[in-house]
């Protein structure tokens, strides 16, 4: 035991009295001295303007090398006149000239005083028969008298009370109500206390 106490003792002593250093680093490369650039001595370059672009390529004018060829129509003009067939005769007087002016909504519209049915040249169909209406619209002129019909609907109702609209009907019904329509007279419409030309549609059943 005494020997370690001894031994302790020492290294104490020996820690405590060791000369102090001081650390001293040492360079062992030489630091070469940079030399200094003067902003003065800076050659300042500028670029150069760039050449101006080459003109654009001219493109060629086509010349047509089309060949015309003139063609000489032989046409007889001379026609004769008389020799060509006459219409048929439309529903209608299509009276010109001086004309009473034709007033689209009258302020007192036309009204029936005569009606003519329409009678069917030929047999109709049953499905056809009591199903059948047609839309006519009247052309009235100032005295009451019918100047144009034409028909503007055909309707064929069905059983559930719906109806087709079909684009004509034959057996001569077509014919037969505008011959009918034509005979029809009305009292004038009026505007302003004057007899005027007036539309007015009606409806005929088959």
């Amino acid at each position: 035991m005494f020997c370690i106490a001894v031994i302790q003792i020492l290294a104490i002593a020996l820690f405590k009295f060791w000369p102090v250093t001081e650390y001293e680093p040492s360079l062992d490369f030489d630091i070469i001295e940079q030399e200094a650039v003067l902003l003065d001595d800076i050659e300042v370059t500028r670029q150069q303007t760039s050449p101006p672009a080459p003109p654009r390529p001219q493109l060629p004018v086509p010349v047509p090398d089309d060949e015309i060829i003139e063609i000489e129509l032989d046409i007889d003009l001379d026609m004769n006149l008389p020799d060509l067939p006459l219409l048929d005769p439309g529903f209608g007087t299509g009276l010109t000239g001086t004309e009473a002016r034709i007033v689209s909504n009258p302020q007192i519209p036309p009204t029936v005083v005569r009606i003519v049915e329409a009678s069917a040249p030929e047999r109709v169909p049953d499905e056809i028969r009591g199903n059948l209406e047609m839309i006519v619209n009247f052309l009235v002129d100032e005295n009451g008298e019918v100047e144009e019909v034409s028909i503007m609907e055909i309707r064929l109702y069905k059983e559930d009370g719906s109806y087709e609209q079909l684009p004509f009907v034959q057996y001569g019904l077509m014919d037969a109500v505008l011959t009918a329509a034509m005979q029809w007279r009305f009292r004038p419409a009026r505007q302003d206390g004057e007899r005027v030309k007036a539309f007015t549609r009606q409806r005929f059943n088959y």
